[in-house]
């Protein structure tokens, strides 16, 4: 990613994180699990649209619950590549904040996890224990996640494990 591009894309989440884009928070999902295929495919066709639209419009999107990027107990969330939240379609935090030291409820730093995924691979799963959009208990989740330029979009399927 060139230094003008890397730079619009920071100044887009700077510009949400004013709160120009409104509440982050969609309606919750309908309550049926997806499957990993699920999840990953919409990780993957998430990325794809904050590299093709940018933040601004990306969120928008995916924060809107009559798109496809809402589905079930789907939805996205972005973080960059120091541990700060940018976007959650369901859980709103404010942009910005550094959720580095996140851990489950089995004191693992999941967000170091998908950090470290997201700079050594590129991409790929996470496991951790998170509040379920649907059931509002923790359960296992699966995250797949994918680095796109600063950032890393992920998408979970919840009650699933052992990838």
């Amino acid at each position: 990613m060139t230094l003008v591009a890397r730079t619009a894309f920071i100044l887009g989440f700077l510009w949400l994180a004013i709160g120009a884009a409104g509440p982050l928070a969609a309606a919750a999902p309908r309550c049926q699990a997806a499957s990993l295929d699920e999840a990953k495919a919409l990780a993957v066709k998430a990325a794809k649209v904050l590299v093709d639209l940018g933040p601004e419009k990306a969120f928008r999107r995916f924060s809107d619950p009559d798109d496809e990027f809402i589905d079930r107990d789907l939805y996205v969330f972005v973080i960059d590549l120091n541990g700060r939240i940018w976007f959650n379609a369901i859980f709103p935090t404010a942009p910005g904040s550094n959720i580095l030291g996140s851990r489950d409820s089995n004191g693992r730093y999941f967000i170091q996890d998908m950090i470290r995924t997201a700079r050594t691979k590129g991409e790929g799963w996470i496991e951790y224990e998170w509040l379920s959009p649907c059931t509002g208990e923790m359960s296992p989740k699966s995250a797949y996640v994918v680095r796109v330029g600063p950032v890393l979009l992920a998408v979970g399927a919840y009650g699933v494990v052992s990838l």
